[in-house]
């Protein structure tokens, strides 16, 4: 599980509702729930919705769904796996420089397939494909993939601008109840106001609390895999050549941290 992000929701949620309850009168009666108004978290949430499958397509909007849950889970990535992916790019590099693509063909562990990347490059190395053909083809595979994905971001975004739209219409819904009751039951005063204020409230709240920051993990977490998925590209692609493994090395390096830096010579 990804802990900032818990944290960081849960704090979201903890201060606001602290906020609440510190500022209550302590001498009246208790009042936070009349922040979950089930009238307003229908007419900001359900609108948002349904603006959202009438802009988008609907398959789109449910995998948005499914990878707001993503958000949650800690993505396995870090300078220690891209230091990991090197040293591996290195291994196959010295295979091919003793034994041809023939060797690293028999030594190559098919478990590494589960990545997409290195299984779509290094099906063509292994079929004696060119190195400009695989990097060319490889780089549109992750191009394209990354483009699929920030659809999601795409949505989410947009949510984000649905949900304050629709705390305003509930604002409006909220005084025109209001002002209708001006000349009738005062009692149904209150109620018109809370319903205004609360669902203007709880847009800016799905917004910024929820939709927005969903959107920006998203797309971070995209961005390090295609990062990831480039450093691959540049280490599988120069295997064809049959490439020194010191170069191997050398090409890679420029994308760790200097502190970070493969050295063979150490192995």
């Amino acid at each position: 599980m990804s802990t900032g992000t818990i944290i960081g929701f849960l704090a979201g949620i903890g201060l606001f509702v602290y906020a609440i309850i510190s500022g209550q009168d302590p001498s009246a009666p208790p009042y936070p729930w009349i922040f979950l108004l089930p009238n307003s978290l229908l007419m900001v949430l359900g609108g948002t919705i349904a603006a959202t499958f009438i802009a988008f397509k609907d398959n789109y909007v449910i995998q948005a769904f499914k990878e707001m849950v993503k958000i949650f889970k800690h993505l396995d990535i870090n300078s220690r796996t891209i230091y990991n992916d090197v040293g591996k790019i290195i291994g196959w590099a010295e295979i091919v420089k003793k034994g041809g693509i023939q060797e690293l063909q028999k030594k190559f562990n098919v478990d590494e397939n589960k990545n997409p990347v290195i299984k779509y490059s290094m099906e063509m190395v292994l079929d004696g494909g060119k190195s400009e053909n695989i990097s060319r083809l490889t780089e549109d595979f992750i191009d394209t993939t990354y483009d699929r994905k920030m659809h999601v971001v795409t949505i989410l975004d947009t949510m984000a601008q649905f949900s304050p739209a629709f705390g305003m219409i509930g604002t409006l819904v909220g005084l025109v109840i209001m002002l209708s009751n001006m000349s009738g039951d005062p009692t149904a005063i209150g109620g018109g106001m809370a319903i205004a204020l609360i669902t203007t409230l709880h847009g800016v709240l799905f917004a910024n609390l929820f939709f927005k920051p969903a959107a920006r993990k998203l797309e971070q977490q995209y961005s390090i895999i295609k990062y990831r998925d480039m450093v691959l590209l540049e280490g599988i692609s120069m295997l064809p050549n049959k490439p020194h493994p010191y170069t191997v090395q050398d090409h890679l390096n420029r994308y760790l941290d200097s502190s970070n830096h493969f050295d063979i010579a150490e192995e």
